[in-house]
């Protein structure tokens, strides 16, 4: 990795090609350097879905744990963001709707990815839908996605 501007810009390294590395902009909004980009929390759900598609080639039963700090930084980011939102009178807390369920802010519940289509309107699962689904027992360790039955596993 090469820091080409600190913060916002770098080079990474490329695999399996020419060697011209890989560039990554983060969005600058500091007054006399501005440029569009990314974010940080935008590269997080790429890793996040990076991850799942790897686990659904071959299962490693740490990529759980790795999702879950990836899905944990990404949280502390969005956390961030809400605060200062606060701070700076965007929203009144008070007023965010509130989920039945348990009474904190509401969110998207029982999130499932939804089959995308594709041009023959076919279904296509999602790697985060596989990864949902899919069987992780020991058994499935080193091995691509398996499905064992809802609610029945081999261990």
């Amino acid at each position: 990795m090469k820091i080409i501007e600190p913060g916002h810009v770098y080079e990474l390294r490329s695999l399996d090609g020419d060697g011209t590395p890989e560039t990554i902009t983060f969005v600058n909004r500091e007054p006399g350097t501005e440029h569009p980009g990314t974010q940080t929390q935008e590269v997080l759900r790429a890793l996040i879905d990076r991850t799942m598609h790897c686990d659904n080639c071959i299962r490693w039963h740490s990529n759980d744990k790795i999702i879950f700090h990836l899905r944990m930084a990404l949280a502390l980011h969005e956390s961030r963001a809400i605060e200062r939102k606060a701070e700076k009178g965007y929203y009144a807390a008070e007023q965010v709707s509130t989920s039945d369920r348990d009474g904190h802010f509401q969110l998207i519940e029982d999130n499932v990815c939804m089959p995308q289509r594709d041009e023959n309107g076919k279904s296509v699962i999602s790697d985060a839908e596989i990864y949902l689904r899919k069987d992780k027992n020991a058994k499935a360790e080193g091995k691509p996605a398996q499905f064992c039955m809802l609610g029945k596993s081999e261990d």
